[in-house]
């Protein structure tokens, strides 16, 4: 399968080009795997292998690039499905990141934590209350995904940090009973081609999460606390308010299929695998990286395919950290 440059810089291109081929692979890892992706987001995870070449999926000619789509699959069946795991909203961990995130939050606008409320860029912006809380939320639910990865392939005792504490400490270690310095992070963006690790860490994982748009709504429209708010709603706006009338049904109709009290949403977390910073420089800021843009702050950045992740990288991992 070929495809240009252009299909190469853009998610859309890229989608649409591969349409058929990932919906036929959708239903065929289903099928195989029992792990089920949608479109876009297994679209986007295949977009990151081709554009960090990962297991050498590309072949150049004549500046366009073929796929090889056996090297593709097995990509996907030796490393993206068996390193992704699936969390309900209901787990105790994720209820604890929850909690965490909600407490951190009020820490940070009460002055009990000297984290940052501003957010870097054009000027510094102000962030509201909902926009930390989930920038929060996602940035901590890769330990999390780390911590069950752990737990689940080697029966290992994972200590997170859920301290808050009044000052920003540098290298706070993500895994607190580690011997080593160890760093995770978190993205979002399943097309990114990056791992990161500040300064100061001796090793740095990186975790691809697919979160809800709206992670903390969801929680409460399962929980049934959106369920409770509309309710609220409904007894305090009068019947003849049409305009209201009107929104709040559709609000009803958008979490209809969600039943009050049944936990149905599942985070899906792809732990890519992690680096030694020792084998690296740091890549110093301004310089310009293909996929990511101008680097904002000196830090380690790691392209993913050279990651380590087979079972038995992760072992001698796990060794050195004395876990």
């Amino acid at each position: 399968m070929w495809i240009s440059k252009a299909e190469l810089k853009s998610p859309s291109k890229f989608r649409e080009r591969l349409s058929d081929y990932i919906n036929s692979l959708r239903y065929e890892i289903s099928e195989k795997c029992g792990m089920y992706f949608d479109k876009e987001e297994l679209a986007d995870l295949i977009l990151s292998a081709c554009r960090s070449n990962d297991f050498n999926v590309l072949e150049e000619k004549n500046r366009d690039f073929r796929i090889n789509l056996e090297r593709l699959e097995d990509w996907i069946y030796k490393k993206l499905v068996p390193n992704t795991l699936l969390l309900r909203l209901d787990d105790v961990d994720v209820i604890r990141l929850l909690i965490f995130c909600i407490e951190m939050t009020y820490e940070m606008f009460g002055g009990g934590s000297r984290a940052t409320i501003t957010q870097k860029g054009f000027r510094e912006r102000r962030r509201t209350f909902e926009s930390i809380l989930v920038d929060q939320f996602v940035g901590k639910l890769g330990e999390v995904f780390v911590k069950k990865y752990f737990e689940s392939n080697f029966k290992i005792n994972v200590e997170l940090d859920w301290k808050i504490s009044p000052e920003i400490e540098k290298f706070r270690n993500d895994l607190l009973n580690a011997e080593k310095n160890v760093s995770i992070k978190t993205s979002p963006t399943l097309a990114g081609i990056w791992a990161e690790a500040d300064k100061g860490y001796d090793y740095g994982i990186m975790v691809k999460c697919k979160v809800p748009q709206q992670p903390i709504i969801q929680f409460f429209i399962e929980v049934c606390g959106f369920t409770r708010l509309l309710e609220f709603a409904e007894n305090r706006i009068p019947e003849d308010d049409k305009t209201f009338s009107v929104y709040l049904e559709k609000i009803k109709n958008r979490v209809r299929e969600f039943k009050c009290g049944e936990i149905q949403t599942e985070l899906k977390g792809f732990v890519c695998g992690y680096f030694q910073t020792a084998d690296y420089e740091t890549i110093k800021e301004g310089v310009n990286l293909p996929y990511l843009g101008v680097v904002r702050e000196e830090r380690y950045i790691v392209p993913i395919s050279e990651l380590k992740w087979r079972k038995e990288d992760w072992k001698k991992f796990l060794q050195i950290l004395k876990l």
